[in-house]
């Protein structure tokens, strides 16, 4: 009986022994590396493409009332988002960075202030 279990057992040895195929689990960040990667450019081609249509706006705002129109709206919106950025972030904690940002930020919503009085004061000189 002893020796029929010791072949029995041989035996299963020399069956092949089923593969399980399984993906590598690394951290969750390594595995999504390849899509941060193609949303990073997709966000980078965006603020581009955002940049160069707010540049050219702004060169035609002199001289076309609906460019001025529309580089004031884009400017409206890039304002009320970032006061509403400094308001969430003025509720989180933060060291120097975070003093340093918010310093920047608010110079930015001053900066955005005055093109919009600027594209006004043209928009009001036309009607």
């Amino acid at each position: 009986m002893a020796r029929l279990l010791d072949r029995l057992l041989g035996a299963f040895r020399v069956l092949p022994a089923r593969r399980v195929f399984t993906l590598p689990v690394g951290p969750a960040l390594e595995r999504r590396a390849p899509q941060i990667a193609a949303e990073d450019y997709a966000a980078r081609h965006l603020i581009e493409h955002t940049l160069d249509r707010k540049a050219n706006l702004r060169r035609l705002v002199p001289e076309s009332a609906d460019a001025a129109r529309r580089y004031r709206e884009l400017l409206g919106f890039e304002l009320d988002a970032l006061r509403e950025l400094t308001r969430a972030l003025r509720s989180a904690s933060g060291g120097p960075e975070l003093s340093g940002f918010l310093a920047e930020t608010a110079q930015e919503v001053e900066r955005l202030t005055i093109e919009i009085r600027w594209c006004e004061a043209l928009l009001d000189r036309r009607d």
